[in-house]
């Protein structure tokens, strides 16, 4: 019912965001923001939804992520983000040992639940196809270092003590495109999709980004 009701949630929040963005095409007046030297804060709620063999394991995650950019020029963008994000299982699923705490053969063998948390925090390059109008369209592509954290509980037969955990570093590459949205002067908002995959050897940990935020712009200059 969950992993239904989760998908029910997303299906909502991509038509909310193909409706916003048939909207926000037909608005009018464009700041006409000259981007260069201008620096952005923002803010971003983070929304995954694991796929391949992660998604067998956890159902979509959620968080909270802050980012910074610089623009290079009116196009191209450099910037660095942190990110929070939690994946838990959508109910009992039978134990893949991915712990390096594994004792035996037996505990491939019990039902388990997982629950991933991540911490992410790297840099990125976006670069922004029409940045002339105040709705445009961006690429955005980056590479983060990902502190993982996996909780693993053997549900049966119900030991308390019979948990494990494991924290670890790894890399993590992600890619996709994005939509933004000047709402004011220097308020914009955006949306963004991007694939997201850690580098975890023996173990395909993948997932799809769906995020939504606003930034705050401070320098550049306005063209007459």
């Amino acid at each position: 019912m969950n992993h239904l009701r989760n998908t029910k949630v997303h299906t909502i929040q991509i038509q909310l965001l193909i409706i916003s963005m048939v909207l926000l095409s037909f608005s009018s007046t464009s700041w006409g923001l000259e981007r260069k030297g201008m620096v952005g804060f923002g803010g971003t709620i983070l929304a995954g939804l694991a796929t391949g063999d992660f998604g067998s394991l956890v159902e979509s995650g959620l968080g909270p992520g802050v980012n910074i950019e610089y623009f290079m020029n009116k196009s191209l963008a450099i910037g660095a983000n942190f990110g929070y994000m939690l994946f838990q299982s959508p109910s009992v699923v039978i134990g893949v040992c991915t712990l390096a705490s594994c004792i035996d053969s037996t505990d491939f063998a019990w039902p388990v639940v997982q629950e991933w948390s991540m911490v992410s925090f790297g840099a990125f390059a976006k670069y922004i196809f029409n940045p002339e109008k105040n709705f445009s369209f961006y690429s955005k592509g980056g590479i983060m270092g990902t502190n993982y954290r996996i909780k693993y509980d053997r549900v049966y037969p119900p030991v308390p003590s019979d948990s494990s955990r494991v924290r670890k570093n790894t890399g993590q590459i992600s890619a996709g495109l994005g939509i933004t949205f000047d709402y004011k002067e220097r308020v914009g908002i955006f949306a963004e999709f991007l694939y997201n995959r850690l580098l975890i050897k023996n173990l395909s940990v993948q997932f799809f980004n769906l995020n939504v935020g606003a930034t705050l712009y401070f320098g550049g200059r306005k063209e007459k």
